[in-house]
């Protein structure tokens, strides 16, 4: 057992010796005490989840974030949770609302018991207080590499943001450079007042759309007011929250 995976490890086995799930587990005083051990490690914000090899067992939301997850609810594919008891090791990830429909920060960690994933205890953060997240610098610019050097780029002076290929492109009208966020981190990172998420690969400087046009299925299009004219897609994931953003 590693990493103080015994208190887990009895958790689960308390859980799983409860033949009811739900606020009836919580009848075990010394449930009670281990969650309070936990919850303890954590900050006020953290929401903690606990699941066995195919399910969740026991969750605690916080004020700050909630994925509305039941006890007896499946571990669905995409959560860290299941990562981490696929890979039999502890993992730290900022998602998006791909999963339980918001974004999130996530500590996993499994309980190995010789060998074999036996359960895995989630910490969760919202992802404005995700532990270690780098914040933006005062100058209020990100840092752009070209082929031979690196660049200071104004957030004004960017007018989208793309994913492509594992790699995060910022568009200027100086150039293209790559930027080491990934676009989750940077959604979190840049004022939301600038930046607007659109798509699965593209944030958008709002000051930078010239035109939005209706586009096929509630979607949309965005002429943007670089010299190209370049054509950034609103997809139909986004188009809700796109429009309330831009107040139309």
């Amino acid at each position: 057992m590693k990493n103080g995976a015994p208190i887990c490890e009895f958790f689960v086995l308390q859980c799983k010796s409860n033949e009811r799930v739900g606020d009836d587990i919580m009848e075990n005083s010394s449930i009670l005490s281990i969650m309070k051990a936990i919850s303890d490690v954590f900050p006020q914000e953290t929401s903690i989840a606990i699941a066995d090899k195919s399910k969740f067992i026991y969750y605690q939301p916080s004020r700050a974030i909630d994925l509305k997850i039941k006890p007896g609810d499946d571990i669905r594919e995409g959560t860290l949770t299941r990562k981490a008891l696929s890979r039999k090791q502890k993992i730290e990830q900022l998602l998006d609302h791909s999963v339980f429909g918001v974004p999130y920060y996530a500590m996993s960690t499994p309980i190995l018991s010789q060998g074999d994933a036996e359960g895995c205890i989630t910490a969760i953060f919202p992802p404005t207080a995700t532990p270690g997240l780098p914040k933006l610098p005062r100058h209020h610019f990100l840092i752009g590499k070209g082929e031979d050097r690196w660049v200071p780029i104004p957030l004004s002076e960017i007018h989208f943001i793309e994913s492509d290929k594992g790699k995060t492109h910022l568009y200027t009208e100086r150039g293209v450079y790559v930027n080491k966020y990934s676009l989750i981190e940077l959604e979190n990172m840049l004022p939301s007042d600038l930046f607007i998420r659109c798509h699965r690969a593209y944030m958008v400087n709002v000051h930078s759309i010239d035109e939005i046009h209706p586009d096929f299925h509630s979607t949309f299009m965005l002429i943007m007011n670089d010299s190209a004219r370049t054509r950034v897609p609103v997809s139909q994931k986004y188009a809700s929250s796109f429009r309330r953003l831009m107040g139309f």
